[in-house]
């Protein structure tokens, strides 16, 4: 996709990558609206990449609703929906309360599968749109203290291999990015802080099977996934053999069921606005 002059939603764009995303998509001259809880630093990477700003908790139901139509009341459609905002919560599964729980499966899971399935319409009746998923290593390889992160990834990642599967033919593009730990991130210090995350992530390093990624490095392959339509991000590239184990049951699934017409070819549900 030609990113000059379209519209990418970014989530989680105050800080982090979704802030280095921000800066990425916007030097390829795309229209931006930036999303997040922390309203001023929010505003200075909107003011940085000339991007609209919208202070929304995703965890919360009916901020969540609103930042689509935020966003298109600014801009117009959304072309490129990038679902980055998410929260580790490592730690032992029994040291979190009720409401901790709820929030990591309502900021890492429900809010991306909402905000894409308020904009496949508007995609599928262009015929033109690309979702982005920022997951993670940890939904395919696990470490202590990652139970409830890593089942929300694992779900996101698989949420995102059947989308597309959903999509084919309707012009919509898929990515889920599958990263380690990225340098210079609020995510890398919180999960490393706890010690048996550390020594099996450390385990890994000493190994030589994964490194720490760099937050440019990811920036830049996501930007080229949309640009040239691909499915995977995986980063570091030793890792990848870690992300294509279970993939290839997904791929093999897809592949039996070429022929198999899907709701866009029928024309069930193509177009329209989402149901409420």
């Amino acid at each position: 996709m030609e990113l000059a002059g379209r519209h990418v939603l970014v989530t989680g764009a105050s800080r982090g990558i979704g802030a280095a995303l921000a800066e990425r998509f916007a030097a390829r001259g795309a229209r931006l609206t930036l999303v997040a809880r922390s309203a001023d630093a929010l505003e200075a990477v909107a003011a940085r990449t000339g991007g609209a700003a919208v202070v929304a908790d995703l965890a919360d139901r009916p901020a969540l609703e609103a930042v689509v139509p935020a966003a298109e009341r600014r801009w117009g459609p959304v072309d490129v929906l990038v679902n980055n905002a998410g929260i580790d919560a490592v730690g032992a599964l029994e040291r979190m309360t009720a409401e901790e729980l709820d929030r990591v499966l309502l900021l890492n899971l429900r809010a991306p599968m909402e905000l894409t399935r308020r904009v496949l319409p508007g995609m599928r009746a262009r015929r033109r749109g690309h979702v982005v998923n920022v997951s993670s290593l940890a939904g395919v390889a696990c470490v202590p203290g990652i139970a409830a992160y890593g089942a929300t990834k694992a779900g996101l990642t698989h949420f995102t291999a059947a989308l597309r599967l959903d999509l084919r033919g309707s012009g919509v593009g898929t990515t889920v990015v599958e990263v380690g730990i990225v340098d210079g991130t609020d995510l890398t210090g919180s999960a490393m802080s706890y010690a048996p995350f550390a020594a099996g992530w450390n385990r890994f390093l000493r190994l030589g099977l994964l490194t720490n990624t760099d937050r440019g490095r990811l920036c830049d392959a996501v930007v080229r996934a949309v640009e040239g339509d691909r499915r995977h991000v995986r980063l570091p590239r030793r890792g990848a053999p870690l992300t294509m184990l279970p993939e290839a049951s997904r791929r093999v699934a897809e592949l039996l069921q070429r022929g198999v017409p899907t709701g866009f070819e029928t024309g069930r549900r193509a177009g329209g606005a989402p149901r409420t």
